[in-house]
């Protein structure tokens, strides 16, 4: 009789690595009772028939968007939904999804609820109830993730328990490392890869032309309007969006080397064994630490429960088990998000810990690209060339309780880039305005940085009205919020250079002239809640009126109270001048966003 199959796939799909995070802790408990996991992303997994071979698979789904699955993840996510799938499929796999998300968007943790139903679909059963996470509740991710992790645990040690005699790896225990690691002799430092990082797939090197402020020397948001040149013409829509490789400080990365006493071999070559796919070949502990492991991360529960076992101080090591423990979540939570604390700093704190080579990607996360969306069209420099490309970025500089300068890992670095310096550009499919017809009305609200990709629209959609009658071409409306008209009034004078724009302001720290109080892009949906509406239904009076091309809504801009507060204002909007009671009001809104006619993407 041959042994029962303890082999358990781990499957994530991730857009800013919270997941993957997530998925590294999965495997860590699965190990422990035993079980043999392998860990894929969408984007690695070899073939979909391997889903067929696992008798248990754990998906950990995040929700980007309008309810979409991250980029990386559509093409696994297509060959699933092939209609020549038979439906047992997937007979006698037994699965489970964690799914996370963002309430503030209408489509919550959508992209993981449409993976569980296409498993079910495919003849697979669905063996732990899926749990549904909040990136904004008073829980949070990691409080969720502990509630599912629990819940496998439990089942497995029912469903699959353990063979006579054999018990589970304690959590005091250290699992074994999961790469091995060759440090290169002095002789050899000059064949290590320590200056820049290797080029990565479907990257577009572009160069930096310009690097310029928005907003006044005086004013508390360093905000910039970066252009590249592209090599070649290049085609996107509104909405699309690029990632740039962040890299580390040398004060970050200096301080970690002196820390763990690994000046010595920095630029020394190093041989991993297996090869982590991400990294050149032999590269050096500088360029993992410039270029490659997030070293101002906010430490995780499984950072603590490792670093545990890497102090020889008995004080530190009872505390650091302490922040694993999910018991003090909120003790956890006010040591490091609250503060955003990082990882370095952590490490300075808790200065005995010492970390073995071959568990530093165990401890320390990768390095992610961070995404933005394009404040530009291809045509909008009037050229239609496609080879000028611009960012609106917000630096990132702030201080918290322990009042310490926090700052972006990418927005510091991209601040300090002079002209000339070339950048690396990944695109990627935004979905958020790319079928929008010339024809249709739209009513664009975004406050701050948010305005970005309805700089892209507003361009595009001006460029294709060029020459064309005014009658068939759909209004152009804005309304756009700021702190303060004279410091972050973003293309004010571009504004007012384009023809058949509308703009609607709301200064939140301006007094209106002889009013008090602060206006925000919601205030402002109310104030001109008549044209709203006429913009949304086209211009009749009631839901029937048909005046003219029915109106979209595009919600931009951070988020938080403001997406939710928006909303509400549509809705009374649409009661008052829709003639509706407010549950008609509430049912429109949601006939808007199930028609693609309200989309939303905030950050």
């Amino acid at each position: 009789m041959s042994p029962p199959d303890r082999r358990a796939l781990i499957l994530y799909a991730t857009q800013t690595s919270t997941a993957s995070d997530l998925a590294s802790h999965l495997s860590d408990l699965l190990t422990r009772q035993h079980l043999q996991p392998t860990v894929h992303s969408f984007a690695t997994l070899p073939t979909p028939s391997l889903l067929q071979s696992y008798p248990l698979i754990l998906l950990l789904v995040s929700t980007t968007g309008q309810g979409v699955l991250p980029t990386s993840a559509t093409p696994l996510w297509r060959q699933l939904c092939r209609k020549k799938l038979p439906p047992t499929w997937l007979a006698g796999v037994r699965f489970g999804v964690f799914a996370l998300g963002d309430s503030t968007y209408p489509k919550f943790c959508w992209a993981g609820r449409m993976v569980g139903r296409r498993l079910l679909q495919l003849g697979a059963e669905e063996v732990l109830g899926r749990v549904e996470a909040d990136a904004g509740s008073e829980e949070g991710t990691e409080g969720a993730f502990g509630r599912w992790a629990d819940a496998v645990r439990s089942w497995v040690r029912a469903e699959m328990p353990l063979p006579e005699g054999v018990e589970e790896v304690p959590e005091d225990v250290m699992l074994p490392a999961k790469w091995g690691v060759e440090v290169g002799e002095a002789a050899e430092e000059e064949e290590g890869q320590t200056e820049g990082r290797a080029e990565g797939e479907g990257e577009v090197m572009a160069t930096l032309t310009e690097n310029k402020r928005v907003t006044p020397e005086d004013h508390w948001q360093d905000t910039r309007l970066l252009t590249f040149a592209l090599p070649s013409p290049r085609h996107w829509d509104p909405g699309d969006t690029v990632s740039l490789q962040p890299q580390n400080h040398p004060s970050d990365v200096a301080l970690l080397l002196s820390l763990q006493g690994w000046d010595p071999i920095a630029d020394r070559p190093l041989t991993f064994t297996p090869h982590p796919p991400s990294l050149p070949a032999r590269p050096t502990l500088r360029t993992l630490l410039t270029h490659h492991l997030a070293l101002t991360a906010i430490p995780t529960r499984r950072f603590f429960a490792l670093a545990a076992h890497l102090t020889a101080d008995e004080n530190h090591a009872e505390r650091l088990a302490e922040f694993a423990d999910p018991q003090y979540i909120e003790e956890l939570y006010d040591y490091t998000s609250r503060p955003r604390r990082t990882t370095v700093e952590v490490l300075q704190e808790f200065h005995t810990i010492r970390i073995p080579l071959p568990y530093l990607f165990e401890l320390i996360p990768p390095l992610r690209a961070r995404q933005f969306s394009i404040a530009s069209a291809p045509a909008g420099d009037g050229t239609g060339d496609g080879t000028r490309l611009q960012l609106l970025v917000a630096i990132v500089k702030y201080k918290t309780v322990i009042k310490t300068p926090r700052h972006g890992v990418l927005s510091r670095h991209l601040s300090t880039l002079p002209p000339g310096a070339r950048v690396g550009l990944t695109f990627a499919r935004g979905g958020l305005a790319a079928d929008v017809p010339a024809t249709t009305p739209v009513l664009m609200i975004a406050p701050g940085t948010g305005v970005a990709p309805m700089r892209a629209l507003i361009q595009a959609r001006t460029s294709a009205a060029a020459g064309t009658a005014a009658e068939e071409v759909g209004s152009n409306t804005l309304i756009f919020g700021c702190r303060n008209e004279g410091a972050d009034y973003y293309f004010k004078d571009e504004w007012a250079r384009t023809e058949g724009l509308r703009v609607w302001t709301a200064f939140s720290r301006d007094r209106a002239e002889g009013k008090g109080g602060k206006r925000y892009v919601q205030s402002v949906v109310r104030e001109r809640g008549g044209e709203v509406w006429r913009i949304v239904n086209g211009g009749g009076d009631g839901e029937e009126g048909k005046e003219g091309e029915k109106g979209m809504i595009f919600i931009c801009g951070s988020s938080g109270r403001m997406p939710q507060a928006v909303r509400e204002a549509l809705i009374e909007v649409f009661e008052k001048y829709g003639r509706m009671d407010r549950a008609g009001a509430e049912g429109y809104l949601k006939a808007l966003e199930k028609g693609g006619r309200l989309r939303q993407e905030t950050w």
